[in-house]
């Protein structure tokens, strides 16, 4: 697992943190992972791609106008291309009382954005800067027409299929249930490449390259037993700066799982993370499994298996992070390693609620 320009990362925030007179631009760097032969790997896009309009709000966001949305006007002429960024960016804020908080474009004018505001809500924020962002897509990620059927000599994770058939797939990627209620939720959807494009299982020889990748999730990548060798996925990009926001669902008398990976490009311990002891995870009454409460479950990528169940569950006990089978031993400083997806699995909630966890970058 690597990043590049870290070094640099270090000097521009503590640059920036220094005066805030001080510009500096975003760094870049890249993040690879094994993904190994007939086995699930479980991986995010820890970097974003890079900002293609930014800006601050001149008035509060307008959200009488259409329902479930906000129009957020931005100061200036920022010039925007009308409707360039519909359904394939989103808006985030960098600062203020909504910072961290991001929302699909849904239309854009050349001065404002209108943004589905998914039940949150959004109140004075004035002034304060926001970011545009398009989403990954697949083809983005990864170039569908470099792909071989060779796991030796295809240049990024995914190995060319032979054909539509099942038999014939070679590599997938497989997308989680992310509206599915409950827990231990099968995969939804299946990608895979087929004849230099992106295609999915049932859909024939449709191309779906320009289907989008949640920022705040993670997908599997299957090697099924077809695939003999290691393959490796690598993403490059530029590193999220600033405060994220992950929604985590509740259901009102069942556990909920989310699917999570950080849009971090550093491992990132629990205790980093800034989810303990906040209202975003609740705190387990026990160690015991009955009094167990929220939970962290992780996966070993290093291991090879498919439909592999977690390695390890984590929760919060006592103010401190505590492992199933660990006893009271604190295990705050064990690492989510960068790229690497995970799953917080919600306690009934009473109400279904969605709990909003505010991340802070740890450089």
């Amino acid at each position: 697992m690597k990043s590049l320009s870290f070094s640099l990362l270090a000097a521009a925030l503590a640059t920036g943190l220094a005066s805030a007179q001080t510009a500096y631009t975003t760094p870049v760097g890249y993040v690879s992972q094994t993904c190994k032969a007939n086995s699930d790997t479980i991986v995010g896009v820890p970097l974003r791609q890079s900002s293609v309009g930014a800006g601050a709000l001149s008035v509060n966001p307008d959200t009488s106008t259409i329902p479930g949305s906000a129009i957020l006007t931005l100061s200036g002429t920022p010039g925007f291309t009308v409707n360039a960024f519909a359904n394939t960016h989103y808006a985030k804020f960098k600062d203020g009382p909504a910072a961290g908080q991001w929302f699909v474009i849904t239309a854009n004018t050349a001065s404002s954005l209108t943004v589905n505001l998914n039940g949150a809500t959004l109140s004075a924020v004035s002034t304060n800067a926001l970011a545009v962002l398009k989403f990954w897509t697949l083809a983005e990620l990864i170039n569908p027409a470099t792909a071989t059927t060779d796991p030796l000599t295809t240049p990024n994770a995914i190995v060319a299929s032979l054909s539509t058939a099942l038999g014939g797939r070679r590599t997938e990627v497989l997308i989680p249930s992310l509206s599915g209620v409950g827990t231990n939720l099968a995969p939804t959807v299946a990608y895979f490449i087929h004849g230099g494009i992106w295609k999915k299982a049932g859909a024939g020889n449709t191309d779906f390259g320009t289907d989008q990748l949640w920022p705040d999730s993670y997908v599997i990548i299957r090697n099924p037993a077809a695939v003999t060798a290691d393959t490796k996925y690598t993403i490059a990009g530029e590193v999220e700066p600033n405060e994220f926001d992950y929604p985590l669902a509740t259901q009102s008398a069942i556990k909920q799982d989310n699917y999570i990976s950080l849009i971090r490009p550093i491992d990132v311990s629990l205790n980093g993370l800034g989810l303990a002891n906040t209202t975003a995870f609740l705190a387990s009454t026990s160690t015991a499994l009955g009094g167990r409460r929220d939970e962290l479950l992780v996966f070993d990528n290093a291991a090879a298996a498919r439909n592999k169940a977690p390695s390890a569950s984590y929760f919060v006990h006592a103010g401190i992070w505590k492992k199933a089978g660990g006893g009271n031993t604190d295990f705050g400083t064990d690492v989510i390693p960068a790229g690497q997806g995970f799953i917080i699995r919600k306690y009934q909630s009473g109400t279904g609620e969605t709990f909003n966890w505010n991340n802070t970058p740890t450089y």
